[in-house]
């Protein structure tokens, strides 16, 4: 089973706007994918939504997915490579899940070398998908 680290912008894009990361997020509710959490990133995520104003519906529908379908991490390893320090937690993550994929749009993760960190690809969501049909997982 495929290992994936989403980063927070890929969340807010779910929960808000339904769009191709929707995708992703049915298929970590369908036991496709395996989803792997830090409390690092919990925590970026539900205080993104506050800023945003998200309502409390929204704040709790995420902390229960979170909760309830991703596999919590305490990263043993400490990176610092990132171009923004603040995104080094998303690596770390990876790193000692030894997640298959970091989805994200964040151009500080996807402009490190090759699009990898350790054995770790980074990928848009619409480059995930494509592979995810590739893979048969999608239609």
């Amino acid at each position: 089973m495929l290992k994936i680290v989403l980063d927070t912008n890929v969340f807010l894009s779910a929960f808000f706007y339904h769009g191709m990361a929707k995708v992703i997020f049915d298929l970590i509710l369908n036991n496709k994918i395996r989803l792997y959490v830090s409390h690092d990133l919990k925590r970026e995520v539900l205080e993104k939504l506050k800023e945003i104003d998200a309502d409390q519906q929204a704040v709790s529908d995420t902390k229960l997915f979170l909760d309830d379908r991703g596999i919590f991490i305490i990263p043993n390893v400490e990176v610092n490579v990132c171009r923004d320090p603040k995104d080094n937690y998303i690596l770390e993550l990876a790193e000692t899940s030894k997640a298959d994929y970091i989805i994200t749009r964040d151009k500080d993760l996807l402009e490190l070398r090759n699009q990898r960190w350790e054995n770790t690809k980074i990928i848009k969501p619409e480059d995930f998908l494509v592979y995810l049909r590739k893979k048969k997982l999608l239609k």
